[in-house]
């Protein structure tokens, strides 16, 4: 008999699911085809770049519909079984809810374990080979090739470092530009870019900033500007390369781990480097250098800048590397909470859909905004990414026990 209901469980689980997953994957892929097109019709890329860009962000999309769909899925078939009184029949022949649950959690545990595989090794090299197809295509809009955060070195002669950027409005903060032909360091709080295509030029209009310079290796100079220009020469040119950098979406969980030390090491060297500076500083104070302190203090503000984007980065690379597992293992809280909630709401087809996109959207906003405190270091990561799961957990849990005894297991307590 268990054999008979398992089977009807698959039949009525697996149809909604492929429903479920083809529409979500299209409802999200329409955003990405509307970018696409404006790629094929305004800047006349080729057909099959623009193919390669959707079969690489496809993996992307997958990893968040896979879970909504299992969600949406099971709201469906509990659901609808529930409606026709099938659960209930069920339940009076002798069977417990956990037991009707056996199968459609064998089939999201498999799920799970594959969408662990699939985050962790699929879904960075896609991140990766993705991103430096943008990269390519991208040139004519300079503000992509300029990532948050680290410094680069984009631009021939630049090494360049922005703490924050708003693409739309292209306002950028916290820009720090070393000149390597001159030894000019530049830094400003805010500043704006420009480009003009005709002459394939990136310009810097920065605004209250330092510009410092060591002249003849000895004299230090710091000047202060209201405004400041610097042009760039650009490549627009489309040419494919594969880039070695990867950043925290594009690597394995072997490749966080290896980033995670290496970032958390450099801060401590750092650290150290400010501490040994300080101390030389009021060494050479001491034995009558007036000077010392200027120098020091730049060189110390210098790391400072580091140390802060290194904190910001080594915060990423936690967050991605918790996120990988807590995206996969929400297909099994989805289930605890899922098929209970189809139980007792008792519909399924639209209302169930309904009441799974719903679910899905709570869940993703939680998510966002544990990533968004987490990427402030105002929270840490695991619970930024896990926090989510745990709390659907806990309701889910409140609502299997539910089903299981048809009544509130709180009941007890307040009689």
């Amino acid at each position: 008999m268990i054999r008979l209901i398992d089977r009807y469980f698959v039949k009525e689980f697996i149809p909604p699911f492929i429903f479920s997953m083809m529409a979500l994957t299209f409802i999200l892929l329409m955003n990405e085809l509307f970018r696409l097109i404006d790629l094929f019709v305004r800047k006349g890329l080729p057909i099959g770049i623009v193919g390669q860009i959707l079969i690489y962000t496809l993996p992307l999309i997958l990893s968040y519909t896979a879970p909504m769909a299992i969600l949406v899925a099971i709201i469906m078939s509990f659901g609808r079984a529930a409606q026709d009184n099938e659960i209930l029949a069920l339940k009076t022949s002798g069977l417990s809810f956990r037991s009707i649950m056996r199968v459609p959690f064998a089939i999201t545990l498999v799920f799970t374990l594959f969408l662990g595989f699939f985050n962790n090794y699929l879904l960075p090299e896609s991140n990766h080979r993705v991103r430096n197809l943008m990269l390519d295509v991208t040139r004519k809009r300079p503000a992509i090739r300029l990532p948050e955060g680290i410094f680069t070195s984009e631009f021939p002669g630049y090494t360049i470092y922005i703490g924050e950027k708003d693409e739309r409005r292209s306002i950028i903060r916290d820009v720090t530009i070393f000149d390597a032909r001159d030894g000019v360091l530049i830094s400003a709080p805010r500043g704006e870019l420009k480009s003009f295509d005709e002459e394939d030029i990136l310009q810097f209009i920065l605004f209250d900033g330092e510009l410092h310079q060591l002249v003849d290796s000895a004299k230090y100079q710091k000047t202060q500007f209201d405004k400041q220009v610097i042009n760039m020469k650009l490549d627009t040119d489309l040419v494919r390369k594969e880039r070695g950098y990867r950043n925290e979406n594009e690597l394995t969980v072997d490749g966080l781990d290896d980033k995670i030390n290496e970032t958390r090491q450099k801060i401590a060297d750092l650290r150290l480097e400010i501490t040994e500076i300080g101390s030389d500083a009021i060494d050479n104070y001491l034995q009558g250098d007036m000077f010392g302190f200027d120098r020091a203090n730049f060189e110390i503000e210098r790391r400072i800048k580091t140390i802060e984007g290194a904190s910001r980065r080594l915060s990423r690379y936690q967050v991605a590397y918790y996120k990988k597992f807590s995206l996969a293992f929400a297909c099994v809280v989805f289930l605890i909470i899922g098929a209970p909630l189809g139980y007792l709401f008792k519909r399924g087809g639209i209302a169930g859909i309904l009441v799974g996109v719903f679910l899905f959207s709570s869940y993703y906003i939680l998510v966002i905004a544990g990533e968004e405190f987490a990427d402030r270091r105002n929270f840490p990561a695991f619970w930024g990414m896990w926090l989510p799961n745990f709390i659907l957990l806990v309701i889910g849990i409140y609502l299997f026990l539910m089903a299981e005894l048809d009544r509130s297991p709180l009941r007890k307590l307040f009689k």
